[in-house]
C-alpha cells in the first residue's frame, strides 16, 4: 500500500465528512424553523380557543415546555458549529490534494511528506468510519474499469468495500432517517396527544 494511496483515501473520506457536516447544518436549520413555526402555530391555535378548551392549563404548559426545548436545541445546534467544522475539513482535503501530487513523485522524500501529512491532519477533526466507508463504496461504484480478479477491486483502486461496509452504511442511513423522521414528527405528536387529553 503506497503512501500516496493513504493520502488519496484520507482526502476522499474528508470530502464525505464535509458533506455530512453540511447536511447536518441544513437539517438542523430546517428543524429549528419547523419547531419555531409549530410553536407559534400552536400558541395561536390555543389562544383562539381561549377558555373553551377543556384543559387550557395543560396545553399552555406543554407548549411552554416545547418553546423552552426549541430554545435549548438552538443553543445546542449553534454550539456544534457544523459549518465552521466543515470549512476546516474542506481546507484539510484541499491541502491533501497538493500533498497527494507530491507523494506521486517517485523521488519524493516520504519522511518529510509523512510529517507534512500528520501536520495537515492535525488541523481539523478526523473523519468517521462512516465517512471512510462511504468514500470506499462510492469510489468502487463510480470507478470505471474492470474488476481485478486477484484483489476483487476495480482497476486503479488498492482497496474495495466488503459486505460489512455496505451493511454498516445501510444501518447508518436507516438510523439517520428514522431519527430525522422522529424529530420532524415530534411537534405533530405533541399536538395529537394534547388534543386527545382535552
Amino acid at each position: 500500500m503506497a503512501f500516496s494511496d493513504n493520502v488519496w483515501w484520507t482526502r476522499k473520506a474528508r470530502i464525505q465528512a464535509e458533506k455530512r457536516l453540511l447536511s447536518n447544518a441544513f437539517q438542523s436549520q430546517i428543524l429549528l424553523l419547523w419547531y419555531s413555526f409549530s410553536g407559534v402555530a400552536s400558541a395561536i391555535y390555543y389562544l383562539s380557543l381561549g377558555e373553551s378548551s377543556a384543559n387550557p392549563e395543560l396545553s399552555g404548559i406543554a407548549w411552554v415546555v416545547f418553546s423552552v426545548l426549541v430554545l435549548c436545541i438552538s443553543g445546542f445546534i449553534n454550539g456544534l458549529s457544523f459549518k465552521e467544522r466543515a470549512g476546516l475539513i474542506k481546507e484539510c482535503y484541499e491541502t491533501l490534494s497538493g500533498l497527494y501530487h507530491k507523494a506521486k513523485d517517485v523521488n519524493a522524500n516520504l519522511l518529510c511528506l509523512s510529517y507534512e501529512y500528520d501536520q495537515i491532519l492535525g488541523v481539523c477533526e478526523n473523519h468517521t468510519d462512516r465517512d471512510y466507508y462511504l468514500a470506499l463504496c462510492i469510489e468502487h461504484v463510480t470507478k470505471s474499469g474492470k474488476v481485478d480478479a486477484s484483489t476483487g477491486c476495480k482497476a486503479g483502486l488498492d482497496r474495495c468495500p466488503t459486505w460489512y461496509h455496505w451493511t454498516f452504511l445501510v444501518y447508518c442511513y436507516g438510523c439517520r432517517w428514522l431519527m430525522l423522521l422522529a424529530l420532524y414528527l415530534l411537534p405533530i405528536l405533541i399536538f395529537i396527544v394534547l388534543e386527545y387529553l382535552k
